[in-house]
């Protein structure tokens, strides 16, 4: 018997004894090629007895599965990895989700901050801090312990009232004083005297401020423009402390300047205002002096004020009560200085006529 014919039949019978032998028999060598060893068939015929009684199981790689693609504009947002800065829990539609890493930039109290999406909801439990609503708060707590404090008194006072006789006597006559005709009478007197000072306030206040807008401030500016060195701060301070020392106090205790003290003011302005910025100026302009030089002429400058001012209550303390006829003819009325410099050598002239 020929070798080939003994190596076809042992295979047959292997692949007879299988008991699912749905797997095609291997195909006989080709002519041209020698034939296979009896161990190269026994290995192939077991090899396809395990791969009939196995199920195939799918090919593995070694490569890192991908994630699945996501929608075009959505990202993968990763998930809170440390501790939570406090607990709390995310749902969608579908129930719990797990909490991402988001940070939320948003303003409070005017300023912007950046915090991640579990800070965010701390703030949210504790709230943001808020000094003005911190400071209502406060004031509330305040209003509200004073009517405490009020109510406890008064209590207290109904409770004196109902036990002490004497106590309840001399309380209601007192209240029985307090509400007498005569008393309600002055009140309302006092009350009606009060908006009749407070109408009469508003009209000299109104007054007030016309004068100044149409006399003091353009005195100032024209001043402040004339010499350069003083400043319109500087002159409304020294005019606003004139204006305190003729200032007058109404009966409901607010202060105001009368229209009798307008020419006072006029007259501070020539004679001292204007003179002081003058000197003020040529100080600060002018080339530099000595400290005597200029104590000197400080000196000199006050004494000229103080004899204006003496020549000037000499004249009012002599002034004739009627007036006499005279055939003189009258002095001409001096014109109104047009500039600063006519104004200051107007005041200067009458200061160095006081000396003669």
């Amino acid at each position: 018997m020929d070798i080939a014919q003994v190596l076809s039949e042992a295979a047959e019978a292997a692949i007879a004894s299988v008991p699912t032998p749905d797997v095609a028999p291997p195909s006989p060598p080709p002519a041209n090629e020698p034939p296979a060893p009896a161990e190269a068939v026994a290995d192939e015929t077991e090899t396809v007895a395990e791969e009939t009684d196995t199920p195939q199981e799918p090919e593995t790689t070694d490569e890192t599965p991908t994630d699945p693609a996501l929608p075009e504009g959505y990202v993968a947002v990763p998930v809170v990895a440390d501790k939570l800065a406090t607990e709390f829990v995310l749902k969608d539609a579908e129930g719990e989700v797990e909490i991402p890493a988001l940070v939320v930039e948003y303003k409070a109290n005017g300023k912007l901050r950046q915090d991640r999406l579990d800070q965010v909801v701390k703030l949210a439990q504790f709230g943001v801090y808020n000094e003005a609503r911190e400071q209502q708060v406060k004031q509330i707590e305040s209003r509200a312990q004073e009517l405490e404090n009020v109510v406890l008194e008064r209590e207290a006072q109904i409770e004196r009232l109902l036990q002490d006789e004497n106590f309840f006597l001399s309380v209601r006559e007192a209240y029985e004083q307090e509400n007498s005709p005569e008393r309600r009478a002055e009140r309302a007197e006092r009350r009606v005297q009060e908006v009749q000072i407070s109408h009469q306030m508003e009209a000299i206040q109104a007054q007030g401020e016309q004068f100044y807008a149409a006399e003091v401030r353009p005195a100032v500016e024209l001043i402040a423009n004339a010499l350069p060195t003083v400043t319109t701060e500087e002159l409304e301070e020294r005019i606003a402390y004139a204006m305190q020392l003729h200032a007058k106090e109404a009966p409901n205790g607010q202060t105001y300047l009368p229209a009798s003290e307008y020419a006072a003011l006029r007259q501070y302005i020539v004679d001292d205002l204007a003179i002081w910025a003058q000197a003020t100026h040529a100080r600060r302009n002018g080339p530099a002096t000595s400290p005597a030089l200029e104590q000197a002429q400080a000196a000199a400058a006050k004494a000229q004020v103080e004899a204006q001012k003496a020549k000037r209550a000499v004249g009012q303390a002599t002034k004739p009560v009627g007036r006499a006829a005279s055939n003189a003819p009258a002095k001409p009325k001096a014109a109104k200085p047009a500039t600063i410099d006519d104004a200051v050598e107007s005041a200067m002239s009458e200061v160095f006529a006081s000396f003669r």
